[in-house]
């Protein structure tokens, strides 16, 4: 049983499929998360904070430690990095990490790790989503925990809506608390 990462080129369809991230996702994630690209961007509301962001997948990896074939398997990993955008605008990037703990033929269960690199800091933010194993037919929504950040976000936490939408971007909804 050995670890073979497959390329972008052969499973960039799969990504569309199952989760055009991140997640990655996480982005993922993630992801993550963001109406930033409808003209959305940062928001005070009572005790908090709302970014609203954009992320496009700029880089994508399956990681296959099982049986190879087209669909993932459990501890399989998909791997990720979008450019995060603000208002239309680049302004970080992320990265995400889904680990596949849990595989039907029907569906696929992620754990799923991301963490967004923005100006201000870094938010990290997690969690497990399921997902379908062929291609999304509407944009799939996912509520991940925000876990920490750097900077201006280092005593982050709160919640964060990524909807992983066909065709390659999510919207992310991060709602930081005090």
């Amino acid at each position: 049983m050995g670890v073979a990462a497959l390329s972008l080129q052969h499973h960039y369809s799969y990504k569309e499929k199952f989760e055009m991230r991140s997640i990655h996702t996480a982005a993922a994630v993630v992801t993550a998360c963001l109406a930033g690209a409808l003209g959305g961007s940062v928001a005070h509301g009572s005790g908090g904070e709302v970014l609203n962001l954009t992320a496009r997948t700029e880089q994508f990896a399956v990681i296959d430690v099982g049986t190879p074939g087209p669909a993932l398997g459990l501890g399989d990993q998909i791997v990720s990095s979008d450019k995060v955008f603000r208002n239309g605008k680049p302004v970080g990037t992320d990265g995400v990490t889904c680990t596949v703990v849990k595989a039907t033929p029907q569906a696929m269960t992620c754990n799923w790790q991301m963490t967004i690199a923005l100006p201000e800091g870094q938010l990290t933010l997690q969690a497990i989503a399921d997902g379908p194993t062929g291609p999304p037919t509407e944009p799939i929504k996912t509520t991940f925990a925000i876990t920490g950040g750097t900077g201006r976000y280092r005593n982050a936490h709160g919640t964060a809506d990524i909807t992983d939408n066909p065709g390659g971007t999510e919207q992310i909804t991060a709602r930081l608390t005090n």
